[in-house]
């Protein structure tokens, strides 16, 4: 597929208590990096988010952004920078080498070769971070970040509703609706919205502890209430959140 014809979606989601949630694929350097290579990317809220809220969101992308690059530029001028620091170690081995005179040959001619090897890598990457090349991409990539809009969603309003609620009742009522979750239809209109956000959520919670409740979950029984309210408490599941995404992970989606 053409570049042209992807994109990048950003959901911006109210909890109950006011705080906002961003779910974005962001945290994928390649993902990240994408921005500006024709790849559109747009942002959708229910509740329309507040500035503050924005700007945080801004600058931790800034953050990712500047740890990313980081990353790319230690992965690209690796080679350089090992054949430099290699050629420094021989160069001052050698040199001690013939010009220490000790007791004890070798140590401290490895010592001193591996402390200046030491000192030119770090040189290098630090030289290599405040490259123009990375200078370039990071700000390509903040001008990128910095032109992201965000519009209102209906399917995202729905989806605030539901976690909404289910963070204003008793945990124990959520239970029902994640052992069986009540299914519905979902709008032609909203289908690629609502797909993208079960792949983010879907990447939330797909650690062990969650792929093997999965499991359980067929088996499960209302009376096994108090079980799976013990399984969340132990491993500090946000209950809330993941009974919405259960109610969205069965929600049918026709192809």
């Amino acid at each position: 597929m053409n570049n042209k014809n992807k994109r990048i979606v950003i959901f911006h989601i109210y909890r109950n208590d006011g705080t906002s949630l961003f779910l974005h694929p962001f945290d994928d350097r390649n993902t990240l990096f994408s921005l500006g290579e024709g790849i559109e990317v747009k942002g959708f809220f229910g509740g329309e988010p507040r500035v503050e809220s924005l700007t945080m969101f801004r600058n931790k992308l800034y953050r990712l952004i500047e740890s990313g690059v980081k990353e790319w530029i230690v992965d690209t001028k690796f080679i350089p920078r090992f054949i430099l620091s290699s050629a420094a170690f021989l160069l001052v081995y050698f040199f001690t080498s013939l010009v220490i005179r000790d007791p004890i040959p070798v140590v401290d001619e490895l010592l001193i070769s591996i402390a200046a090897t030491a000192a030119v890598y770090f040189y290098l990457s630090k030289r290599d971070q405040n490259s123009e090349k990375a200078s370039e991409k990071r700000l390509k990539l903040r001008i990128h970040v910095d032109r992201i809009i965000f519009n209102e969603s209906s399917f995202i309003k729905k989806f605030e509703e539901i976690l909404n609620y289910n963070e204003s009742v008793e945990a124990l009522e959520l239970i029902p609706s994640i052992i069986s979750p009540e299914s519905e239809l979902i709008p032609e209109s909203e289908r690629e919205e609502a797909k993208i956000l079960l792949s983010y959520l879907e990447r939330m919670f797909s650690g062990k502890v969650y792929k093997k409740q999965e499991k359980k979950l067929s088996k499960y029984k209302k009376e096994d209430k108090k079980k799976l309210l013990s399984w969340a408490k132990a491993n500090k599941v946000d209950l809330s959140l993941y009974a919405a995404y259960r109610n969205i992970k069965l929600i049918s989606l026709p192809d």
